[in-house]
């Protein structure tokens, strides 16, 4: 009897043990559908027709590899809409594979994958209010998806007829500032539409050289590192039509000069019913203080937004009209000062070797200089290539050039290349490029240099705003062993800083932590600056600040995307 049982119990185990060395069952991907939560709908005209609003859902990839093959079957479910509003695919946006009744329109599609191609995995919709509906009037829009092997995330969308309209009122600041001075943010809006807003969310986007003085338990500051911050304040109460509110006397708002300031841009806005984000303390110490807002003595004058349309979208899923809820203010910081200093590099090896050098400038500060308002270049790099080397490969961003500065066919084996800066450099922050030369032979005392300054025919000027000129200029050379190439004598920047070693190749765009803005440009253009090796810019949020701004979320909550720096 004993034998047997341990028989058994050694059989049990062995199962148990084969059992977890099995491989597990790898789980199903899981496809989201995107889209917004809400959206208000203009009532129903007492003539002429009802004003379509766009709707997009996008099926998005996540998943292992780059694509899922299976046939996805994406469903918009209208059942819920009868009486409030009409729905029906965007004409302009036409997708194949579509079949349209009164309850539902029904898509199919092949395969998904990341990217994908413009509108490849969006479902573009027009809705307005249904004939005879009444303001305040609600309905909702199901959409989910199906597909073998997987599975799709659902969404809904609540719409109501009429809701809050708010027009965010001008303020007008001094255009000149100077570091350490501050200016009134009487912040007002009005709400010019058919039903209140129970809560708003107001937005402060700033670049780097202003931001607000006061914190409140109610705001949330986002960070973008050199390119600005952006405070999002939720307020809740009932903001009702026809009325206007402004900041509570024991709560003002004052936008702060720093000595980062150069050009820089402030964006402000409202939004109605964001939808739920983080806690705004966002586990920060609490100050005890709140922003309030309270009805405005007076009416807040509707005159138009001075942003573009195009970019005016933080609002339009819970504004009836989401191009007059922002406006900005551009200010120029009198007497800005930054330090360019020349980056350069001290390889060697032996005749017949390929060596590679990063060569650039860094912003030693204190101001952040941003040239998105005019769109020029915020330096250049003169890089002379000493004598006995041949360049074997450029950053895209440089051109090669004659002796004199004059243009040049050829972009390998050039005596001179002249670097586009970029339009942005933070502070601190180093910008180079990675030039691969070939040692042909050991030549005497040859020297190159590395300038950096404002463009000029034939080279470069100093720049208006660096204090220091000695260090824009730095002798660099390749050491040859074996040979008779010395090394230059001593100047800090004639050798390799720790972020210019660390830089990724010329082709690469700027470091993980750099902007779009920071990434290799094409050849010879103002798009882009060198690989940024030493800035801490860090992801652009929410569409800011107009001159980069693509669209974006005024409220964490509200929607999705990227902005920052002007």
């Amino acid at each position: 009897m004993d034998k047997r049982i341990s028989l058994l119990a050694a059989t049990g185990l062995a199962a148990l043990s084969l059992g977890a060395a099995a491989p597990a069952l790898a789980a199903e991907p899981v496809f989201p559908l995107g889209g917004p939560s809400a959206l208000v709908l203009q009532p129903y005209p007492d003539s002429g027709a009802s004003k379509e609003r766009s709707l997009r859902y996008e099926l998005a990839y996540v998943g292992p590899g780059n694509s899922f093959p299976g046939e996805f079957t994406v469903t918009v479910d209208l059942t819920k809409t009868a009486g409030a509003a009409s729905v029906r695919l965007d004409p302009a946006k036409p997708r194949p594979n579509c079949t349209t009744s009164a309850t539902a329109i029904v898509c199919k599609q092949q395969g998904l994958s990341v990217g994908g191609g413009a509108n490849a995995n969006t479902f573009d919709l027009l809705v307005s209010a249904a004939k005879g509906s009444k303001s305040g009037a609600s309905g909702e829009i199901a959409v989910k998806g199906q597909v073998a092997g997987a599975s799709v995330t659902p969404v809904t969308t609540k719409l109501t007829v009429g809701g809050p309209d708010l027009h965010l009122g001008e303020l007008r600041l001094t255009s000149e500032v100077t570091a350490g001075e501050q200016q009134d943010l009487p912040l007002a809006f009005a709400n010019r539409g058919t039903l209140p807003a129970r809560s708003v969310a107001l937005e402060l986007d700033a670049s780097a050289g202003v931001e607000p003085a006061e914190t409140y338990d109610n705001c949330r500051r986002e960070d973008h590192g050199g390119r600005g911050a952006t405070t999002v304040c939720r307020v809740e109460g009932e903001f009702l039509p026809g009325e206007s509110y402004q900041l509570a006397p024991d709560s003002p708002l004052h936008l702060k000069t720093t000595e980062r300031a150069y050009q820089d841009r402030l964006r402000y806005g409202v939004v109605p019913d964001p939808a739920p984000g983080k806690d705004a303390n966002d586990g920060k110490p609490a100050t005890g203080k709140t922003l309030k807002l309270v009805k405005a003595s007076a009416a807040v004058p509707v005159t138009d937004s001075n942003v573009d349309p195009r970019s005016a979208r933080r609002a339009e899923d819970t504004d009836l009209n989401p191009a007059d809820n922002e406006r900005s203010l551009e200010f120029t910081a009198k007497g800005a000062r930054a330090d360019f200093e020349a980056v350069t590099a001290s390889p060697s090896g032996k005749v017949g070797d390929t060596v590679a050098a990063e060569l650039g400038f860094r912003n030693k500060g204190p101001a952040v200089i941003s040239n998105l308002r005019s769109g020029q270049s915020v330096a250049r790099t003169d890089i002379v290539v000493p004598a006995g080397v041949q360049v074997t490969s450029v950053p895209p961003n440089c051109r090669a050039v004659n002796a004199d500065g004059g243009d040049r066919t050829d972009q390998l084996g050039a005596p001179r290349y002249f670097c586009d800066g970029g339009l942005f450099a933070d502070a601190p922050g180093t910008y180079t490029g990675r030039f691969t030369m070939k040692i042909e032979k050991a030549v005497a005392d040859a020297k190159g240099s590395v300038t950096v300054g404002e463009p000029v025919a034939g080279g470069t000027k100093p720049l208006s705003f660096d204090p220091v000129a000695a260090n824009a200029k730095a002798v660099f050379a390749v050491e040859v062993k074996g040979g008779t190439s010395p090394s230059p004598s001593g100047s800090a920047s004639a050798s390799p800083s720790p972020s210019a070693s660390a830089s990724a190749s010329a082709s690469a765009s700027a470091s993980a932590s750099a902007s779009p803005s920071t990434s290799v440009s094409a050849a010879g253009g103002t798009g882009g600056n060198l690989a940024s090796t030493g800035s801490s810019v860090g992801p652009i949020a929410l569409g800011a600040l107009g001159a980069v701004a693509v669209g974006g979320a005024l409220y964490a909550g509200v929607r999705r995307r990227s902005g920052g720096h002007a």
